[in-house]
């Protein structure tokens, strides 16, 4: 019966098992139909094979390898993926810990889950992009390992030549490769050189052009043939930077965007790594509003566990930034109460639930503008936030405001009016525009300036503004802002914000 069965396969080239206890592999018989995932013993398990599912001959190679357990466990918002490494004895060796949004997830299982079982995946290839640091490398190393498949990883310098015809025939000895391991996956990390070729320079650009071609027509023929084929690239480009045709259904479909990580991704990810619960929350709220990646997160916990101390840097701008405001202001009675009013006058919980409003913060500069808005929308209306000031990767924002379901607040004021018409028309979100002057589309306008008339909220308004931006008050503080007048409260608030002190406004004579 193994026999008959091993004749519709091929001959295994290689198996890789994982054993514990320190035991050897067993003598496999002649012809055993080997895959991804069969116990062979009691204390051996098939990790991968190539191709699979194959059977055993004498001259497969035969290696055993530490084995990786992989737990997904789903969160509220992010699911935790867990890669626990152990030795050939059983032990434990490591565990690593990644979080990605649950969109995120469901969207990569929805596309690869057919080859668990023996199927083609739904588009033969997956595009990865994301602001740098946020797992998307990590991610299309996972996959594979999830799904028990080999792997065949390229770069830009194992395929790109400067003699002619080379570089074709090295990207098409890769899909050769991935063909004769069937089921397989293909790596192409930092794949900017291959999804973009018009951005290469100098002699290459017509070669990533030939190459590019030769991926896309390997593509399509693997989605009409049904092979068990998978390439995954994870790139830093903007979704327009990628070729349009590579994102055909039928070849990877639209990119998926992996998102700076939001509160719960960060804290969970601390907690897990050994931080207290209580220093958690602080660094993960000032790790969001730094607009920190994983990556980021990953090298302050590091350098905190070995120090007890953590520095957290802003992460290089992309035009576009997570936003929090630290839950501890309601802890005083007057910004609970100012943000209440606010709400009963606005109804900002119903705007933020809204996919097409449209509305500007009248009048108040941003600085001081965005704090009471994040206050509003993450404390009151308990919906993400994400801050667009700069037309740079405009898309990706996009998408991440959509996976999040967030509201975007918009300093229209810094953004190109062209850009602000096409997000008022396209965007299937809620967005609050902030600055003093008004956007040059239409909105609906909501005036905070009658709160800041009131003297008994000044101190919240100075509260949420001074937490917001980290600033340490003093009672007098709070005292010298009371009595200001209006005009002079603002002056002072926003000096607040862009020096971290409390200054009053100088009067010339």
């Amino acid at each position: 019966m193994a026999v008959q069965e091993a004749q519709a396969l091929r001959a295994c080239r290689s198996i890789k098992l994982a054993c514990y206890e320190g035991h050897e592999p067993p003598l496999l018989p002649l012809y055993t139909v080997v895959k991804p995932g069969m116990r062979i013993s009691r204390e051996c398990v098939v990790k991968l094979c190539s191709p699979s599912p194959c059977y055993w001959v004498p001259a497969s190679e035969v290696s055993v390898i530490d084995y990786a357990d992989i737990k997904v466990e789903k969160l509220e918002h992010n699911y935790m993926v867990t890669v626990r490494y152990y030795n050939r004895r059983g032990e434990a060796t490591r565990e690593e810990h990644y979080v990605y949004p649950i969109k995120v997830w469901d969207k990569v299982m929805s596309v690869i889950s057919p080859l668990l079982e023996d199927r083609p995946p739904r588009n033969p290839g997956v595009i990865f992009i994301g602001p740098p640091g946020t797992g998307k490398s990590t991610l299309i190393r996972l996959v594979p390992e999830y799904l028990g498949v080999s792997t065949i990883e390229v770069t830009a310098n194992q395929v790109l030549s400067k003699w002619v015809g080379e570089s074709e025939q090295r990207i098409v000895a890769v899909f050769s490769e991935a063909e004769a391991s069937e089921p397989s996956a293909i790596l192409i990390d930092e794949g900017d050189w291959i999804l973009s070729p018009a951005r290469e320079s100098g002699g290459l650009s017509e070669v990533s052009q030939n190459v590019l071609g030769i991926v896309k027509i390997k593509l399509a023929t693997y989605y009409k043939r049904g092979n068990r084929i998978l390439t995954l690239f994870a790139a830093n480009l903007a979704e327009s930077a990628i070729d349009a045709t590579l994102k055909r259904e039928g070849r990877c479909g639209k990119p998926i965007v992996i998102p700076l990580p939001d509160y719960e991704a960060i804290y969970s990810y601390l907690v897990v790594s050994g931080v207290e619960p209580s220093e958690a929350e602080r660094m993960a709220l000032d790790a969001v509003n730094a607009g920190l990646s994983m990556a980021d997160v990953a090298n302050t916990v590091q350098t905190y566990l070995e120090t007890g101390r953590y520095v957290i840097e802003p992460m290089r701008y992309r035009g576009y930034r997570r936003h929090l405001v630290p839950a501890s202001v309601l802890e005083d009675r007057s910004v609970s109460q100012l943000l209440k009013e606010i709400e009963e006058a606005y109804g900002f919980t119903a705007i933020c639930n809204y996919k097409r409003a449209r509305v500007w913060i009248a009048r108040l500069k941003a600085v001081i503008s965005l704090p009471i808005v994040s206050a509003i929308v993450g404390l009151v209306a308990k919906k993400p936030v994400v801050v667009i000031d700069h037309e740079k990767y405009i898309d990706e924002a996009v998408d991440m405001i959509n996976l999040l379901g967030a509201v975007a607040i918009v300093n229209h004021t810094a953004i190109h009016p062209e850009y602000v018409k096409i997000l008022w028309m396209t965007a299937d979100f809620p967005i609050i525009f902030i600055g003093e002057q008004p956007p040059p589309v239409e909105h609906a306008v909501i005036d905070l300036e009658p709160f800041l008339n009131r003297t008994h909220v000044r101190s919240a308004i100075a509260r949420i503004v001074a937490e917001t931006y980290n600033i340490k008050l003093s009672d007098r503080d709070f005292e010298e802002l009371k009595k200001a007048g209006l005009k002079e409260f603002v002056d002072m608030v926003e000096r607040l914000a862009l020096t971290g002190r409390l200054m009053r406004a100088f009067k010339t004579p």
